[in-house]
């Protein structure tokens, strides 16, 4: 039998079109996604949760999952910020919201700016969809989406709007 890492954290990483991401868990759940455009040099160290998050990653890119059914216990998080986490998870698949509509969702609606602090401190990206929040004018704001890039890097831009254009193309409403 396996002696688990004395740290209690394991991982398991996917390459995509994007770079490569690493969901980070605990014996039991999902609580960080990482993203960096180079394989990271240790070897994964896996166990049923970061594989299964693996396999939900694999058929949402492939365009056969619009909804994760995980175990989560996102890391750092408040009360409040997994209530924004929880009202982010039901913005549909292929849809996008405004920080302000997505406020109202979340029964704040003059809390604009918190819904946007909540979508930049997510530590979970694409499973908890802040890449579906924008800007009042439809412009893509910012995104960080697990990578150590600034949020307003034009990589981390570029995911924004891959994972939107994705989305919709899979949901078959882009042309």
């Amino acid at each position: 039998m396996k002696t688990p890492p004395t740290d209690d954290k394991f991982f398991s990483t996917i390459s995509t079109e994007l770079g490569w991401i690493r969901a980070i868990v605990t014996h039991a759940a999902l609580i960080r996604l990482d993203w960096q455009q180079s394989r990271w040099p240790d070897e994964d160290r896996p166990n049923d949760v970061s594989r299964e998050t693996i396999t939900q990653l694999t058929a949402y890119f492939a365009g056969r999952l619009r909804r994760f059914e995980l175990p989560t216990a996102p890391v750092n998080t408040t009360t409040a910020a997994r209530h924004w986490l929880s009202v982010m998870a039901t913005i549909p698949y292929a849809e996008t919201v405004s920080y302000g509509e997505f406020a109202i969702m979340a029964g704040m609606p003059k809390a604009a700016r918190a819904a946007g602090s909540a979508c930049a401190t997510n530590p979970l990206p694409i499973i908890y969809p802040c890449h579906r929040v924008l800007r009042a004018n439809g412009s893509l704001g910012h995104y960080g989406g697990g990578s150590q890039l600034p949020p307003h890097h034009r990589d981390n831009i570029a995911r924004k709007a891959f994972l939107i254009h994705h989305e919709q193309q899979m949901a078959g409403l882009s042309a």
